[in-house]
C-alpha cells in the first residue's frame, strides 16, 4: 500500500522468469476445435535480483532483506517450482484428415488462453557476488528461505501461431509468515513448439 515500482528493492530489468514444460491439448466439443483445454507439467524459475547492497537473510520464520557489510556486485534469489498448468484455449483451427486419424491444426491461427497453475517448490537458492580482500567471492546458499512450499496462480496468453504474449500472477506469497506479502507477477513471450 502506498508503494510503486520505483520503490521496490528488486531490479526489474535484472529479475526474470522462465518456464519450460510439456502440454497436451484436448478439444471440448466433438466436432469443433475452437474451444480446447491445455494441460501438462512445467518447471518454473523465478529469479529476483536485489538492488542497493541488500541481500536475503533467513531469521527463524522470517526472511528479510538486510544491508550487506561490503558492496555487493550481485544479489539474487531463485525459486524453482514444478507446476501443473491448465488453460482453456480459444481460437480457430484447420481440419486435416488422414487415412486413420483426424487432426486440428492451429499453427498459423489466432489464439487466446486463460487458466492457472498449481504445484510445489523444488528449490530455493541465494546467490551473492562481492569483493573480499581484493578477491571476487561467489556465494551460493541452498535453503528454503521460508519460501512458500505450494505455488498456485493465474495465467493468460494471447497470440498468433507459435508465439504469444504471456502473463502470470502468483496468488501464493513468495515467502511464508512475512510482515508484507510479496507476489510474483511475470510478463513475457510464450513459444509453443509443435
Amino acid at each position: 500500500d502506498g508503494q510503486d515500482l520505483s520503490n521496490t528493492p528488486y531490479k526489474l530489468g535484472g529479475s526474470g522468469f522462465v518456464e519450460m514444460g510439456w502440454i497436451w491439448e484436448t478439444r471440448l466439443a466433438k466436432n469443433s476445435n475452437f474451444a480446447r483445454i491445455n494441460y501438462g507439467f512445467s518447471f518454473q524459475w523465478n529469479k529476483l535480483n536485489v538492488k542497493d547492497d541488500l541481500y536475503f537473510v533467513q531469521n527463524d520464520d522470517q526472511t528479510t532483506l538486510e544491508e550487506f557489510p561490503d558492496g555487493l556486485r550481485k544479489s539474487q534469489i531463485r525459486v524453482t517450482n514444478l507446476v501443473v498448468p491448465v488453460h482453456f484455449e480459444f481460437g480457430p483451427s484447420t481440419l486435416k484428415e488422414y487415412s486413420n486419424r483426424v487432426r486440428y491444426l492451429n499453427y498459423s491461427k489466432f489464439k487466446f488462453g486463460i487458466g492457472g497453475y498449481a504445484g510445489v517448490r523444488l528449490a530455493t537458492q541465494r546467490y551473492l557476488r562481492y569483493k573480499e580482500d581484493g578477491n571476487t567471492v561467489k556465494d551460493k546458499s541452498r535453503r528454503n528461505f521460508n519460501a512458500s512450499n505450494f505455488v498456485y496462480g493465474l495465467s493468460a496468453y494471447v497470440g498468433f501461431a507459435q508465439m504469444s504474449l504471456y502473463a502470470k500472477y502468483d496468488l501464493n506469497p513468495l515467502f511464508k509468515d512475512q510482515l508484507v506479502d510479496q507476489h510474483n507477477i511475470s510478463l513475457g513471450l510464450r513459444f509453443d513448439l509443435h
